[in-house]
């Protein structure tokens, strides 16, 4: 996923949950692969687009978080600082810009987002210590989680992966502090279930870069050849994996981005992934329940 900002992507819009391709869920294009020898151990998750779904942020949200702001830098500067509007305009929707141009010019490192918010405040007059800045991110990143939405087979499917021994991590493209990351996955409920993540902010480079999923498997102490990528990404969290040993699905549930036909495995939703993997011989005893 290499859209992330604070809990996402840049303003990126995704399709309601509920609709499905027109295959219908479970109609992959693709055979299912047979059983394979070596047994799966671990299971890596991209995040946006693959177990989260985003709203646009509300107008309205995006305002108050500002208006904090707004009151924050009054009270620490002791003057006049731009209103909210302004503060949304010249500062919050600068920083989007600049991390998509990042983005698309394709390079591996990620970015430095203090400095890019710095740079931003800076053109509006505001010049602020470093750990004010950090203030101004967490109060905006507050008002982002709103728009964050855990998907609909996303508990039932980790749990049902936990629950037979399987070890869960996240590799996610994500400009923002690893800090502020961990506390979004807490509060929507998932931060339990992973025994590692790995965020391009902490590694330094982002999904293909051979770097961030190396980093995933050494805190997990994985196997590639014993591990499975889930994503949304044909680059990031297929061919990537792939490159590095591991087996790779590409989920559709809700980005449409075309299939070259490289991925292992291709889902309509999460819930079939259940199904995936126990085709693929997870090292535990019992079924995995499939979820419907």
């Amino acid at each position: 996923m290499a859209e992330l900002r604070a809990a996402g992507p840049l303003r990126l819009r995704s399709r309601d949950p509920r609709r499905r391709d027109a295959r219908g869920p479970g109609k992959s294009r693709r055979a299912p692969l047979p059983a394979v020898s070596a047994p799966l151990d671990v299971v890596l998750f991209d995040y946006g687009h693959t177990l989260i779904y985003f709203d646009e942020r509300p107008h309205a949200t995006l305002v108050d978080a500002y208006g904090k702001v707004n009151r924050l830098l009054g009270d620490t500067l002791k003057r006049e600082v731009p209103a909210a509007q302004v503060l949304i305009e010249k500062v919050s929707r600068a920083v989007d810009d600049e991390i998509q141009r990042d983005y698309a010019a394709g390079r591996p490192e990620e970015v430095e987002i203090a400095t890019i918010y710095d740079t931003a405040l800076r053109g509006l007059g505001l010049e602020l210590e470093p750990d004010m800045i950090e203030q101004v991110m967490e109060l905006e990143q507050e008002g982002w989680l709103n728009s964050v939405h855990v998907g609909p087979d996303v508990i039932g499917t980790l749990e049902a992966l936990r629950g037979h021994g399987l070890r869960l991590g996240l590799v996610s493209n994500a400009a923002y502090r690893p800090r502020l990351m961990k506390q979004q996955l807490a509060a929507l409920g998932l931060a339990d279930f992973f025994d590692a993540v790995s965020f391009s902010s902490e590694v330094g480079v982002r999904k293909p870069h051979p770097a961030i999923y190396a980093d995933a498997l050494r805190k997990l102490a994985a196997d590639p050849s014993r591990t499975l990528f889930v994503g949304d990404r044909v680059r990031e969290d297929v061919q990537g994996p792939q490159a590095q040993g591991m087996r790779a699905v590409l989920t559709r549930e809700w980005r449409q981005e075309d299939d070259p036909g490289v991925a292992d495995f291709v889902i309509q939703r999460l819930g079939e992934l259940p199904a995936i993997v126990e085709r693929m011989g997870p090292g535990r005893a019992g079924p995995i329940p499939i979820m419907r």
